[in-house]
Order: structure tokens, then C-alpha cells, then sequence
């Protein structure tokens, strides 16, 4: 692919920006003790940049030592960190930083009026699978596979308030000479439209965000099926596309509200007469300075599932409550409960741990989830799949289960990290063992070599035991990807 040439106004942005952060630099005079950050090494590819702040009294990190740079930054912290940048400046100075950063200002907007650049981004994935070295019970076949994924992405900003997007994901095309349609699988559309509210009419500070209008096309859940016959833990890996539909999101005082129709299948017959549809209301509210907790988020939503209605086709709807907390920079925990209709076994709980840090560079994620035996129902399998979440492989769960994963990892450096993760399946009664059905556990372990910042290598070992069918296989593996 040939080098695209830098666009004039993003080099000039950049450039101004740094003389800014240079101009800054040579006016205070460091007057902080000395600050070494756990998580900033000295060779770090940002190091000099943080710890120029921290120089100018800029930012001192967290109480636990650390500097925490892939947390996302808050608006309470964006405005913590430009008050004191202003501090830090005279009044000549700072008039003249503002005037520059007004002349960027208009520079990026004139950018956006022309519609700017078309931005190409994705990622190539090929990988490499050697099955049933040792663990061959049941299993008639053996032998390597390979395959290649390749996911890209066309982005262009339409005036300053739209965005347009193209999509292309092969998926599993690339297993063993398989294919899917093109236009119909492989490609997704996605718009995007902020509206403000004072455009439509809306006086006051009801809304408080733009209403953000999406508009998608694509295949949504694109499910895998293993033809080889002996690689058994692939087999029902799914692919999250987007749903063809119309969502719609804002804000009402501190209370995020998003409303969509989504096309869950269509008409076999190619007509394009909708089959299934799909429609949910969501309310989410952020709970800050909570004891014992650094934030709670909770999510209250309603859906409802409609097939073939003219004809009087199965319905189904799903109340849930999820909720998320940051306990501290270390720990996170998570939890759900969801119903479906007003009849026995037809709900859903989960319970999620993250656990960060503990050694340096580890993190721990633990989930269980116990779902009904009724909670999705047959005449709805196919459309409601990913309505009960999936396992460690991105393996929908089923109905009748009790479901743990967990994942695993550790930087042994900042090129080198091991990790593991792993799904066990029990029986609703906890059970697990021959004599029941869903009995089943897939576990990996191997290692991530990071060569650049965009590109890594994946080598593992999994074994994959279904229980009461008495099968057993296992594989190694080697993954490359890269990121443009």
C-alpha cells in the first residue's frame, strides 16, 4: 500500500502544539521533588513528556504511585489540568498560546467544512493451527489449518456534525477456502448524525449532549461453524457486525438515554421484507463519590422481540438491570439481572470481577452467570443469539447453564506478556460429568510478543473437552496481527 501523504493543517496543528508544550516548559523553573511513576519507566516511549509535567506541577500522579496513562482522562480532570497549565503562565504568554489555539481551532473546522480525508484504518489477522496433538479422544481427524481475517475501515467526516463510515470484515472466509457474500456479510454502512438540541427547538438545558442519530446496515451476529470435523473449540465462535437499524442517544440532566429498532432477520426469500424486529429502551445514570466506591454506573433497559407479527408469529421481551463499579484503581466488580416473559425460568444473573495490578503488570477477570432454561426460547434461538452473553471464545451461552470465565494476564515487559483464559459449563444443580448435557470446559495458555506498537504474535496451547459426548482435542496455535 503506498504511503499517504500528511495532511498540511494536521502537520501545522501538530507542530504548533508542541511549540506550545515547549514555550510552557522553558517558563517555570522545576520546583517539585523528584516523582518516578511504577508504571513509567525511564525508558518509556512518554516518559520525558510526563515527567515534564510533573515538573511543572502540572500533575503529581495517583497516591499509589502510579501514572495510570491508558485510564481515560474525565472532564473534572481535563479542567484540573488546563487551570493549572494556565496558572503556570504569564499574561502575555498565555494571550498568545490563546491566539494560537484559536488559529488551530479555525483550521480544523475549515477541515471538517471541506469534509477532510478519508481515513483508512483495520487490521490483518492470519493464523496458523495445529489440532489434536495429544488429546485425540473422539476425534476422527487431525492436522493443521490455516486461516486470515482481514477487518477495514473507510471514515469520512460529512460538514462538522456527520460521519460516514464503510466496513469490511472477512470473518471466517479465510478457513479453509470458505466464503460468504460479499455485499451481504462482509460489508457494513454506518452514519452518524449529532444534532443539537437548540436546532430542533428544545429551550432550556433539558438535554445536555447532542442527540446522536446512527444509522447502520450490516449483517449483525455472523456465527462460525467448523467444517474440519476436529476443531471443536472453534466451532460456534461468533463475530459481533453491526444490525442493520436506527439508534438514537442523548442526554436528559445526568441521565444517558438510547432508544433502538434493530433488523434481527430478514425474509428468506431475499425480498427484503423484514422477519424479525427488534426494538429497546436503555437508561444509564453515573453515581461519583459513593463510600467505599469511586463510581457506580447503572443501566436499566426494556426490549422486545416481534417475528413474522402479521401472522402471529413468537414475541418475546427482556427486562435487565446491569450495573458497574470502580471499587478502586485496582478492583472492579459487575453485575446483571435479567427476565423475559412473566413465566418460570426465564431469567438470567451475572456476576463479573476485574482485578488489576495486584502484581505489577497482572490483571484477573472473573465472571459467572447462571442462566434459565427457558430464558431465550426455541422458536427464537436464531434471533435472540448473544442475547445471554458469551464465554472467554466468544462462544454464545445457552439456556440451562451455569457458566465461569475467567482471563488472565501478566507483562513480563513491555514487549512480552503471558495470559490464559478459560470457560467451564455446569449444569444448573452445579453439575458436571457425563450425565449431563451441557458439561464442558475449553482452557488456553500461551504468550503475546509485542514487536511494535501495532503489531503482535500470539502462541498458545487449548484443550477443549465436551463431557457427554466424550470428545476431547486440542491445538496449538500461532496468531499474527497488524494494525494500519
Amino acid at each position: 500500500m503506498k504511503n499517504i501523504p500528511r495532511d498540511p493543517i494536521c502537520v501545522m496543528r501538530n507542530a504548533t502544539i508542541v511549540s506550545l508544550i515547549a514555550v510552557v516548559c522553558l517558563l517555570v523553573i522545576p520546583s517539585f521533588a523528584e516523582i518516578k511513576f511504577k508504571d513509567v519507566p525511564a525508558d518509556h516511549w512518554a516518559a520525558k513528556s510526563v515527567y515534564d509535567l510533573v515538573r511543572l506541577g502540572i500533575t503529581s500522579g495517583y497516591p499509589d504511585g502510579t501514572f495510570r496513562g491508558t485510564r481515560t482522562i474525565s472532564r473534572y480532570e481535563t479542567a484540573i489540568f488546563l487551570s493549572k497549565l494556565a496558572e503556570k503562565m504569564g499574561a502575555g504568554d498565555a494571550a498568545k498560546i490563546k491566539e494560537d489555539l484559536r488559529s488551530i481551532k479555525d483550521d480544523i473546522a475549515a477541515l471538517k467544512r471541506s469534509g477532510g480525508p478519508v481515513r483508512l484504518s483495520g487490521a490483518v489477522e492470519m493464523n496458523a493451527m495445529l489440532a489434536n496433538i495429544v488429546a485425540v479422544n473422539g476425534v476422527s481427524g487431525r492436522g493443521p489449518v490455516v486461516d486470515y481475517r482481514l477487518i477495514s475501515s473507510l471514515e469520512k467526516d460529512i460538514g462538522e456534525s456527520a460521519t460516514v463510515k464503510v466496513g469490511l470484515d472477512t470473518m471466517d472466509s479465510g478457513y479453509y477456502g470458505g466464503t460468504r457474500d460479499l455485499t451481504k456479510q462482509m460489508l457494513d454502512l454506518e452514519g452518524d448524525i449529532k444534532m443539537n438540541p437548540v436546532d430542533l427547538g428544545v429551550a432550556g438545558d433539558i438535554f445536555n449532549a447532542p442527540v446522536d442519530i446512527k444509522f447502520t446496515a450490516g449483517p449483525g451476529v455472523v456465527q462460525h461453524t467448523d467444517a474440519t470435523g476436529f476443531l471443536s473449540s472453534e466451532s460456534g465462535v461468533c463475530y459481533i457486525r453491526p444490525n442493520t437499524g436506527l439508534s438514537v442517544s442523548s442526554k436528559i440532566g445526568e441521565v444517558s438515554l438510547t432508544g433502538k429498532y434493530l433488523v434481527k432477520s430478514y425474509d428468506p426469500s431475499d425480498s427484503g421484507k423484514v422477519d424479525t424486529n427488534y426494538g429497546s429502551l436503555s437508561a444509564g445514570y453515573v453515581i461519583d463519590r459513593l463510600p467505599l466506591l469511586d463510581s457506580l454506573y447503572t443501566e436499566l433497559s426494556a426490549g422486545f422481540y416481534s417475528k413474522n407479527p402479521n401472522s402471529g408469529g413468537p414475541r418475546d421481551q427482556k427486562w435487565a438491570l446491569s450495573v458497574s463499579a470502580e471499587v478502586n484503581s485496582k478492583f472492579a466488580i459487575t453485575g446483571g439481572l435479567a427476565v423475559g416473559r412473566p413465566e418460570n425460568k426465564t431469567w438470567m444473573a451475572k456476576l463479573g470481577m476485574e482485578v488489576r495490578n495486584l502484581v505489577e503488570g497482572s490483571r484477573f477477570s472473573l465472571k459467572i452467570s447462571k442462566i434459565g432454561s427457558e430464558f431465550v426460547p426455541a422458536e427464537l434461538l436464531a434471533e435472540e443469539i448473544g442475547e445471554t452473553g458469551y464465554d472467554a471464545f466468544m462462544r454464545p451461552l445457552e439456556n440451562a447453564t451455569v457458566n465461569l470465565d475467567y482471563d488472565l494476564s501478566q507483562s513480563v515487559s513491555d514487549k512480552l506478556v503471558l495470559g490464559s483464559h478459560g470457560t467451564v459449563r455446569l449444569s444448573p444443580d452445579l453439575g458436571f460429568g457425563p450425565d449431563k448435557a451441557q458439561s464442558l470446559y475449553t482452557l488456553q495458555l500461551g504468550f503475546s510478543y509485542l514487536p511494535a506498537s501495532d503489531a503482535a504474535i500470539d502462541v498458545f496451547y487449548r484443550v477443549h473437552k465436551d463431557v457427554p459426548a466424550e470428545e476431547t482435542t486440542d491445538l496449538v496455535g500461532m496468531s499474527v496481527r497488524f494494525k494500519y
